[in-house]
């Protein structure tokens, strides 16, 4: 296993809440840094790729971009040929590097970076955004930078939370994501849940992600539902089966809907992107 982050050890601490977002603390931050649902995750993103990919789940090599704690690119180097994470806090980063540095695992890497630093001197047959949209103010760079990164063919899933979803996923607070920015604060500060909301604050609705990956024109992209809802978060629920389901039979409950889930498509230079 390589890395590229400094002055980590086999003993790296886990990192204290005041170096994380208030939203990483608490029941978050601990389902987080266990990476209980870590197995999950990776069956599932291959799951509801595999008919978009054109190599085997061994043969692909993986860039998840925003890696975090590290544990849902572990799990997929268990199943693929070579995983880099790049997350772009040096704290999180270096929990990853130290929390894996005893792995005998050869094809797993982790980089203190953002997207953005991305050059397109290696390329990958699957991209992730696993809610990691929502935290970047500049996301039509940011997926400009993922298509350089990408084969031809290549793949990126991408999850983020619905901005029009009510209950804000981060803070969980109502209606905390319709607000402007000065107002989201002050109902952050107000109710004790936080003081700056901006770093989670882009989430896009249905109709801006269509427009984000359209005005991109490198990729065609198709709104999916979860491959197998048992491994989703929510799976167990019968009120998560009843939305999966109903979105399933319509299509513009995508609007209303707690996440957006979708698969693009890397296409050459000629090839217009479309909604699928």
């Amino acid at each position: 296993m390589t890395y590229e982050a400094s002055g980590v050890d086999d003993k790296q601490r886990s990192p204290k809440a005041g170096e994380l977002p208030a939203y990483y603390r608490g029941a978050r931050a601990e389902h987080d840094q266990l990476g209980s649902h870590a197995e999950s995750a990776a069956r599932q993103i291959l799951a509801t790729t595999r008919v978009y990919l054109s190599r085997p789940t061994e043969e692909l090599c993986v860039l998840d971009i925003g890696s975090g704690y590290g544990h849902t690119a572990a799990a997929l180097a268990k199943r693929c040929r070579r995983v880099v994470g790049i997350e772009p806090s040096r704290t999180l980063c270096e929990f990853a590097v130290a929390n894996y540095a005893s792995d005998a695992a050869s094809n797993l890497e982790f980089r203190c970076q953002s997207a953005t630093d991305v050059d397109g001197a290696e390329t990958f047959d699957l991209a992730l955004l696993d809610n990691v949209l929502e935290h970047v103010p500049n996301q039509a760079e940011m997926l400009d930078r993922i298509a350089t990164a990408l084969k031809p063919g290549g793949v990126l899933y991408l999850l983020v939370p619905n901005k029009l979803w009510p209950i804000e996923v981060h803070y969980r607070l109502p209606f905390l994501s319709y607000l402007p920015l000065p107002l989201a604060n002050l109902y952050l500060r107000t109710t004790g849940r936080g003081q700056d909301y901006a770093d989670a604050s882009y989430a896009p609705t249905y109709f801006g992600l269509q427009r984000l990956l359209r005005d991109c024109g490198q990729f065609t992209f198709e709104f999916v539902l979860p491959a197998d809802v048992r491994l989703a978060a929510g799976g167990g629920s019968w009120l998560y089966r009843a939305g999966v389901a109903a979105i399933g039979r319509c299509r513009w409950l995508w609007i209303i809907s707690k996440a957006l889930l979708v698969v693009a498509v890397k296409q050459s230079p000629e090839v217009t992107a479309e909604p699928a």
